[in-house]
C-alpha cells in the first residue's frame, strides 16, 4: 500500500487524506416454506368483517369515507351484466376487481345483492377478454379474493363449480408465466403475487373433478414466496424475480416509476401472506421491508420524489398500506413519510406515483394516533452495493441534499439500463432542487426521454483526434459514458470507500469508462483507449458538497463536466391547442437567473438545443432562484480549473409528472483543453438571501492538480485532488485528494 506524506504548517480542523477501503455486504434471503392457511372463509384478509379497523372505526373518517367509497363503488357494478361482453371493461383485471369490491360490500353490509352479483361474476370467469397476460393475472387474483368474501353465501354445487373454474384459470396464469422473456414491472412482478393469492384462497384445493392442470395450489403459493424472494425456478438464472425490479441491498426501484404498476398487487400479497397463513413476509424476507419503505429514505427533504431514471418529482403514499405489517418502533418514520407528502400541496403540477388502495385499506389501516410521528435515526444512506446514494444533512423541509447514482444491476429493461446517469448526482438545497436530473421527458419537443448525458450532472468527452459526430440530442460534439444495454452494465461503478463521521460524510468511486454514446441512446462507441473516472462527493460538516472529479487517460481528450441549474418553481409549459403538439414557444421553463462568473447570462434568450460558446474562462457560476416556499435561494458553483464555458438552454422533466413540468433548463458545461488526465474540485455552496455569504475561490497548486478554499466567517476548508507531490496554500501532499 501507498503511504501518502503530509506536510506544512498553520492550524485546521480536520485532516482527510482519501485512500482505497474495501466494503462487501452480503445479504442472504431465508428459505420459506409453504404452510397452510386457516379454513373457513373468507380468511384472505379477515375472519370477520367486524375485525378489520375499517368497520370498527367506520363513523370517522378516513374509514368512514372509505366505506362510502367501497360502497358507492359496488353500487355502481350492480348494473354490470357479467354473462354479456362489458365492453372496454371486459378484460379479466376489469372483470376480477368489480366481483372483489361487491365481495367486500358484501361483508361489510351482508347485503345479498352484492353477494349474488360477485358470484355471477365468479360463475362467468370464461367470459373475460385476454389482453395481456399482467391484466389475466390481475384478474386470477382478484377473482380469489371475490370468492373468498362471498364463498359462505354458496351452495356446495356452485362452490365446486367456482373452485374449478378458479382452478383452471391460476393454472392458465402459471403456464403463462413462462412465455416470452422475463419482464418485471410489466409483467411478472405482477402476476406472481396475484397468482400467490389464487394458491391461498384455494390452498385446500385437490382437484376432485381430474381436470387436465399442470400446477397446483402450492405452486401458486411459491410464486409468492421461493420465486419472489429467493430463487424463480421458473426462470434459471438463478436469482429471485424481485432482483430484476428491486435493488436488493437497499430496496430502491431499479426503474424510478414504474414501481407503480407492480406495489399494489405486492402489498395486497404480503396482506394476504400475513392473515391467512399468519407469515410477514416483511420479517421473513429483508428486501420485502426495504422495497415497500424506501422512500422513506430516498426522497428528497421535501417528501417528493427525485428525478432518478423515470422518477419525476412525485407524492407516493401507497406506504399507508403496509404500516401495520411494521413493528410499533418502526412506524413512526412511515406514517411521517406518508402523511406529509399526502397533505402537501407545494408542487400543484405533479401527481400520486402509487397511493393506496381503499378497499385494502379498510381491512389493514388502523387508528395509530398513539404512534408518534418521528424522522428516522439516520440521515444519509450510503451503501456500498445500493444503486443508489443519498446524502442527507437533516429531516427538515430546507435540508442539503445530494443523491449519486453507483448503477450495478442488470434488469433487462431500456428504461434504466440504456439511461446513461451513472455516476450522476441531484443536489437540493434551501428548500429546492438546484441540480437536477431532465428526468423522463417525453412529451415535449425531441421528447428524449432523459436518456443522454445532457440530462444529467455528469462527465462528457469530446476526441480532440477524431472528432465525434455532432449529437442530435444537443447539438454538441462531446458524448457521456455509455452506462450500459438492457442485457449488461458497459460502465459499472465501483463504491471504494465511505466515511460518515459527524465531521465529515464521503463516497470515493471508480469506473472505468471504455465507451460513450453512439449515435443514439441504444448504440455505445468504443473509445481508442480507456479512461479511468474517479467521482468523490464530501459533505464536510453537513455545511455544503464538494464533487471530486478524477479522469486519467493515456490519449490526450478533451473533459467537460455538465451542471444542470433547475429550480422546483416552474412556469409550466401550455398545450395551447390541448393536441399534446408543443411548439417551442409553448414551452414552459425553470424560474431562475444565471450568472456566469461576474456577467449575467440570458439563457432564455438562447435558441434550444444551440451549444453556445459564452467566450467566458472562469470557474463558477451562480444561480439564483425563488423556492416554492417564496423564499429567496442562491447557488453559487465554483470549480477549478476555471474553464472555458459553453451553454445551451434544453428541456428536462421538473417539479411534476406530466406534459406541464417538462420545461426549459440552461445546461452549463465546464471545458477544459485536451490533456491525458484532469483533475477537478467543485464546490456547491448554497444559501439564502439573508445568510452569511460562505466564498469558494481557487488557490494556485505548485505540481499536478487543482484546489479550493472555502471560507467562511468560522473557518477556512483547503480542498486539492491531483497527482504527484503538490504544494497549496503552505501545504505539500503526494496524496490524491486532500481536504483541511
Amino acid at each position: 500500500m501507498k503511504i501518502w506524506t503530509f506536510t506544512g504548517g498553520g492550524t485546521f480542523r480536520h485532516l482527510l487524506i482519501i485512500c482505497n477501503v474495501f466494503a462487501l455486504l452480503l445479504l442472504a434471503a431465508p428459505a420459506v416454506t409453504a404452510s397452510i392457511p386457516a379454513t373457513g372463509h373468507p380468511y384472505l384478509l379477515f375472519h370477520d368483517i367486524s375485525e378489520t379497523p375499517g368497520y370498527q372505526y367506520r363513523t370517522a373518517d378516513p374509514w368512514k369515507s372509505w366505506e362510502a367509497s367501497i360502497l358507492y363503488t359496488a353500487n355502481r357494478c350492480l348494473d354490470l351484466n357479467f354473462p354479456g361482453d362489458l365492453g372496454a371493461y371486459n378484460s379479466y383485471g376489469y372483470r376480477g376487481d368489480f366481483a372483489w369490491k361487491l365481495g367486500l360490500a358484501y361483508q361489510i353490509t351482508k347485503d345479498t345483492k352484492y353477494s349474488v352479483k360477485a358470484k355471477e361474476a365468479l360463475q362467468t370467469i370464461s367470459k373475460g377478454t385476454v389482453t395481456t397476460y399482467a391484466d389475466k393475472a390481475n384478474g386470477v387474483g382478484n377473482y380469489a379474493l371475490a370468492y373468498d368474501l362471498i364463498q359462505p353465501t354458496l351452495t356446495p354445487a356452485e362452490d365446486k363449480a367456482i373452485r374449478d373454474n378458479l382452478a383452471v384459470l391460476a393454472d392458465d396464469v402459471y403456464s403463462d408465466l413462462t412465455e416470452g422473456s422475463l419482464s418485471f414491472a410489466d409483467y411478472h412482478g405482477q402476476a406472481y403475487p396475484m397468482i400467490a393469492i389464487a394458491g391461498a384462497a384455494l390452498a385446500d384445493y385437490t382437484n376432485p373433478n381430474g381436470l387436465k392442470l399442470t400446477s397446483t395450489p402450492e405452486d401458486w403459493h411459491r410464486c409468492g414466496t421461493d420465486y419472489y424472494f429467493v430463487d424463480d425456478k421458473l426462470h434459471p438464472d438463478g436469482r429471485s424475480l424481485i432482483s430484476w425490479g428491486i435493488d436488493e441491498s437497499s430496496g430502491k426501484y431499479l426503474n424510478g416509476a414504474y414501481k407503480g404498476y407492480i406495489i399494489g398487487d405486492l402489498v395486497l400479497w404480503l396482506q394476504v401472506s400475513n392473515h391467512a397463513y399468519g407469515e410477514n413476509l416483511l420479517e421473513k424476507y429483508p428486501v420485502a421491508k426495504m422495497a415497500v419503505t424506501s422512500e422513506v429514505w430516498d426522497t428528497l427533504p421535501n417528501k417528493y420524489s427525485s428525478n432518478y431514471v423515470t422518477l419525476g418529482n412525485m407524492k407516493w403514499t401507497y406506504l399507508q398500506s403496509v404500516v401495520n405489517l411494521l413493528p410499533d418502533n418502526e412506524k413512526g418514520p412511515v406514517l411521517n413519510q406518508v402523511e406529509q407528502i399526502e397533505k402537501s400541496t407545494l408542487l400543484p403540477y405533479t401527481r400520486d406515483g402509487a397511493s393506496s388502495d381503499e378497499f385494502v385499506l379498510y381491512c389493514v389501516y388502523g387508528n395509530y394516533d398513539s404512534i408518534p410521528r418521528t424522522s428516522p435515526a439516520y440521515t444519509s444512506y450510503l451503501n456500498p452495493s445500493s444503486v443508489f446514494q443519498v446524502f442527507r444533512g437533516s429531516w427538515d423541509n430546507d435540508a442539503d441534499w445530494l443523491s449519486l447514482v453507483t448503477f450495478n444491476a442488470v434488469t433487462t429493461s431500456n428504461r434504466d439500463m440504456m439511461h446513461h446517469d451513472q455516476l450522476s448526482f441531484e443536489y437540493y438545497s434551501k428548500g429546492d432542487l438546484l441540480l437536477a436530473d431532465a428526468g423522463e421527458d417525453k412529451h415535449v419537443l425531441d421528447a428524449n426521454y432523459g436518456v443522454f448525458e445532457t440530462n444529467h450532472n455528469t462527465i462528457a468527452i469530446e476526441d480532440p483526434r477524431t472528432p465525434f459526430p455532432t449529437a442530435s440530442w444537443s447539438n454538441s460534439v462531446s458524448r457521456g459514458m455509455y452506462k450500459g444495454y438492457w442485457g449488461g452494465i458497459l460502465t459499472p461503478v465501483s463504491v471504494d470507500s465511505i466515511v460518515q463521521e459527524p465531521w465529515m460524510q464521503l463516497i470515493r468511486t471508480t469506473a472505468k469508462i471504455t465507451d460513450v454514446v453512439g449515435a443514439g441512446w441504444s448504440s455505445s462507441q468504443d473509445l481508442t483507449s480507456p479512461i479511468r473516472y474517479e467521482r468523490t462527493v464530501l459533505y464536510p460538516d453537513t455545511d455544503y458538497f464538494v464533487v471530486i472529479d478524477r479522469m486519467e487517460g493515456t490519449e490526450p481528450w478533451v473533459y467537460r463536466n455538465i451542471f444542470r441549474p433547475t429550480s422546483l418553481a416552474i412556469t409550466p409549459t401550455a398545450d395551447a391547442n390541448n393536441d399534446r403538439d408543443i411548439s417551442e414557444s409553448e414551452v414552459g421553463h425553470v424560474n431562475g437567473a444565471l450568472t456566469i462568473g461576474s456577467s449575467p447570462y440570458n439563457w432564455q434568450a438562447l435558441p434550444y438545443k444551440a451549444e453556445t460558446s459564452t467566450g467566458i474562462t472562469t470557474g463558477s457560476l451562480t444561480w439564483t432562484t425563488t423556492n416554492p416556499y417564496g423564499k429567496a435561494v442562491q447557488l453559487d458553483l465554483v470549480s477549478a480549473p476555471a474553464s472555458e464555458i459553453l451553454i445551451e438552454k434544453n428541456v428536462g422533466r421538473i417539479a411534476g409528472y406530466d406534459l406541464t413540468s417538462e420545461v426549459y433548463n440552461p445546461v452549463v458545461w465546464f471545458r477544459t483543453p485536451a490533456s491525458t488526465s484532469e483533475y477537478r474540485v467543485t464546490a456547491l455552496l448554497s444559501r439564502y438571501s439573508t445568510e452569511n455569504t460562505r466564498t469558494a475561490t481557487e488557490i494556485a497548486v505548485n505540481g499536478t492538480g487543482h484546489a479550493l478554499r472555502v471560507h467562511s466567517p468560522g473557518y477556512d476548508d483547503y480542498i486539492y485532488t491531483g497527482t504527484g507531490t503538490s504544494s497549496f496554500a503552505g501545504f505539500t501532499t503526494d496524496a490524491d485528494t486532500v481536504f483541511v
